[in-house]
């Protein structure tokens, strides 16, 4: 019986985020950009969360996690004059704490899309392209940190970076944290590279 629900279950809210996806699509200005940006280990300090045994839930655990205030920073600067599109890999069932959460860091009024696997994002970055959208993708997609071992999601990396999009990723996330979290007189030096993203 549990085999025969998965599917169900996770085909019901992957045709349910699709569908509000293309309500989002319907509304995008072309001569927006659209930033695409995700929150854990991106914007949340999610990681060290999971070798904490003290939350007794997920959701808890997800309304717990500290934020990037430089990360948190370059948002509101973008949203200004951009679309900022969340998509996070986390559980479904996990929709209203995260979007509590964002609340929380100040960040509501940005819409939130769920995938059950990092790979699935691709499908919301390729519609955006394929709508002839600026796109700028924020994630720095790495895996493992828990374990003492930080690993990168290469294939899918790789597949970012042969799109006609701005792909940020963990290397450019430390740089945004560091220029926006910091006044240390070294980051106007070390993060001049960002000026370009700052004028898309």
């Amino acid at each position: 019986m549990k085999g025969l629900f998965k599917p169900i279950y996770y085909g019901f809210f992957r045709r349910l985020f699709k569908l509000k996806f293309r309500r989002i699509q319907a509304g995008l200005n072309p001569s927006v950009p659209v930033y695409i940006v995700d929150i854990d280990n991106t914007l949340a300090d999610t990681w060290p969360s999971l070798q904490e045994l003290v939350h007794p839930n997920e959701q808890d655990r997800y309304r717990s996690l500290s934020v990037f205030l430089g990360m948190r920073k370059f948002i509101l600067c973008k949203r200004k004059s951009a679309k900022v599109i969340f998509i996070s890999a986390r559980s479904f069932l996990s929709y209203q704490s995260t979007q509590e959460w964002l609340r929380s860091c100040g960040l509501d009024g940005c819409d939130l899309i769920l995938v059950a696997r990092a790979a699935d994002k691709m499908y919301f970055i390729k519609t955006l392209i394929s709508s002839g959208l600026k796109v700028v993708c924020v994630d720095d997609l790495s895996y493992n940190h828990e374990h003492g071992e930080m690993k990168l999601y290469h294939e899918l990396i790789q597949e970012l970076n042969e799109l006609p999009l701005i792909y940020l990723g963990i290397k450019e996330i430390e740089l945004i944290n560091s220029y926006y979290g910091t006044n240390h007189p070294n980051t106007q030096t070390t993060c001049e590279n960002l000026s370009d993203y700052c004028q898309h």
